[in-house]
């Protein structure tokens, strides 16, 4: 056999040996890919299973929102409008574990500094929920003060307050966060108060790595309107930055959601959407600018929100002016964005929150499109422009928890 020869047979042989490794490691690899990809069907199937298994079992809490318990001329009994708003909740399958009111429960066109007792609206909301879902308790239940009530001990205390799956923290009005900021003395230094202390509850609980939802439940809003300005001349949340700051800064360690009620006489919220107004992270909200020593402001900073904003629903009357406004000229001038009563539900899952608002007749807009504020002809016109009015947001809301 020549040189030649014996050259030709190692090449073929070098030929062969690669291409069997080739192969083997072909096989191999094949292999691999057909076990990750089994393991990644496991993994799927997995948390398939684990969804369904907690939509079988259902929310970790349900929590009803309202506010505003009032009686007014023209509109229904608070007790039948909640009544209303809670059966509209059942009929779409939903159980309520907690109610939250957010504040005033009985109205006086002359009392309403902190003056009324909320006891007898208390007993009767307690008495509406035992009917409607007869294993709530009175400890399920937890008032806010409103700029209305006496801080009687029927109302909740402030401060945080451990719910097991979630966080409530109530904001009463009187001391934490009153109406009237720039009018009233001493409020600056209240709501400063009031801010340092809050802001001690939420780092406390982002160094202990708090993972479970926190609720605000507040009376008085955040955003700016013209109730805060020159032409209402009461500074009604002047000083709500400060509250602002704090909470927003928080939400980017924690799933916060802040409600509250009080604006629902003469429009203020048009251009937030009326009396249903939501907002979330990544939306712009309008925030009062002060100087301490003026009692309002007619400027404010756009912020950009971390965390989720909503009214809770209002209960007892929205848009009410004096009789003689609506008997001396056309009514539609004291129409509001939306003026509809209604309640909201928010539903805690491990992994998400749902929110949905209900009027009498089952789910309604989450969040209203804005508008002008007809209000003494345009109360809000030069203050607040269209580029600021608030969009359309439906029921039901879902916000992803990481």
């Amino acid at each position: 056999m020549n040189k030649k020869t014996i050259r030709i047979i190692l090449i073929i042989t070098l030929l062969i040996a690669l291409a069997a490794v080739s192969f083997g490691i072909a096989r191999s690899n094949k292999a691999k890919a057909e076990g990750q990809k089994e393991q990644t069907a496991e993994a799927v199937t997995e948390q398939t299973e684990e969804q369904q298994e907690e939509e079988e079992a259902g929310p970790l809490a349900t929590v009803f929102f309202a506010s505003d318990y009032q009686p007014e001329a023209g509109f229904d009994a608070p007790a039948d409008t909640l009544r209303a708003l809670i059966r509209a909740v059942k009929a779409d399958g939903k159980t309520i574990d907690r109610i939250v009111i957010c504040g005033d429960y009985t109205n006086d066109r002359v009392l309403h500094d902190y003056q009324l007792s909320p006891d007898e609206s208390v007993e009767e909301i307690r008495g509406i929920a035992k009917e409607e879902f007869p294993g709530m308790s009175d400890d399920d239940m937890i008032f806010v003060q409103g700029n209305h009530d006496r801080l009687t001990e029927q109302i909740t205390e402030s401060g945080l307050h451990d719910e097991g799956d979630y966080l409530i923290y109530v904001l009463n009005a009187e001391e934490d966060f009153p109406w009237k900021q720039g009018k009233k003395s001493g409020c600056l230094a209240k709501v400063t108060k009031s801010s340092e202390a809050m802001k001690e509850y939420l780092d406390d609980l982002i160094r202990k790595g708090e993972t479970r939802p926190v609720i605000i439940a507040g009376h008085v809003p955040l955003h700016f309107t013209a109730r805060t300005s020159s032409k209402h001349s009461t500074g009604d949340n002047l000083y709500s930055s400060l509250i602002f700051n704090v909470v927003n800064e928080a939400a980017g360690s924690l799933d916060i959601v802040y409600l509250y009620g009080h604006n629902h006489s003469k429009g203020w919220d048009c251009y937030m959407g009326g009396s249903s107004v939501f907002k979330t992270a990544g939306d712009t909200i309008l925030i009062p600018s002060f100087n301490e020593y003026k009692i309002d402001t007619d400027t404010y900073s756009e912020e950009t929100l971390r965390f989720t904003y909503l009214n809770a629903g209002y209960t007892g009357y929205y848009m009410n002016c004096a009789a003689s406004q609506y008997d001396e000229g056309d009514p539609d001038k004291y129409a509001a964005a939306d003026m509809t009563l209604t309640g909201t539900v928010l539903q805690i899952y491990t992994d998400r929150m749902i929110i949905t608002r209900y009027d009498a007749n089952g789910p309604h807009v989450l969040g209203h499109a804005g508008a002008g504020d007809p209000y003494k002809g345009g109360i809000d016109e030069d203050l607040i422009s269209e580029d600021n009015y608030s969009r359309e947001t439906q029921s039901p809301f879902t916000i992803e928890r990481d």
